[in-house]
């Protein structure tokens, strides 16, 4: 699955919210960079799938480039 960084916004005080929110920004943009480096997709697609949590198999997983090998037992 790929999904957003989770957060806690509802539990923080409003100067802990902001603080959050920036390492959150920052974490996404780094786990984006990632993705898009590893996966070879443009940026708009990573950014797009992360929006929503997207479901896979594992074959599809792999066809999406998010894994490299899938076992078969």
């Amino acid at each position: 699955m790929i999904h957003q960084p989770p957060s806690s916004f509802y539990e923080a005080q409003t100067g802990e919210f902001i603080l959050e929110a920036e390492e959150l920004l920052k974490l996404r943009e780094s786990l984006t960079r990632v993705y898009v480096q590893r996966m070879g997709k443009p940026l708009w697609v990573v950014s797009e799938d992360m929006e929503i949590d997207v479901f896979m198999s594992a074959t599809e997983a792999q066809a999406h480039g998010i894994v490299d090998l899938v076992a078969i037992k």
